[in-house]
């Protein structure tokens, strides 16, 4: 198991355009088929500093969601909740923020998290 410290991302600094949360309230019953259970629509962008790959554990295809890349999902809990780690990744392996910064969603919301609050993130592995 990996153990990351990160920081919520600010504007400016890999916070989001609100792009998940669109997809996963218009696409809602892909990513629950995906994923077996109803996600809390966006995801929470996290800093970690270093460059953190994928370990791949599924994925949505992008024609699924009418997007030209695909959605690679890894399990892990923030700050205690099981969540996932999402990450758009295109033909070439570009997509999202990078690799220093991860796309979390959880089947609720993940409350008290504004902008620079620290989190901790378990990758299995």
């Amino acid at each position: 198991m990996i153990i990351l410290k990160g920081h919520v991302s600010r504007d400016g600094e890999g916070a989001g355009l609100k792009h998940f949360s669109r997809r996963m309230s218009q696409y809602s019953e892909v990513f629950e088929r995906a994923t077996g259970e109803k996600l809390f629509p966006g995801t929470l962008n996290v800093n970690v500093g270093e460059p953190i790959p994928i370990k791949e554990h599924f994925r949505i295809h992008g024609k699924e969601l009418n997007e030209p890349e695909d959605f690679l999902f890894e399990v892990c809990r923030i700050n205690g909740l099981w969540a996932y780690r999402i990450r758009p990744l295109d033909a070439i392996g570009n997509g999202g923020h990078g690799d220093h910064i991860l796309e979390i969603t959880c089947h609720r919301e993940i409350s008290n998290v504004p902008p620079g609050t620290a989190v901790e993130i378990a990758l299995f592995r």
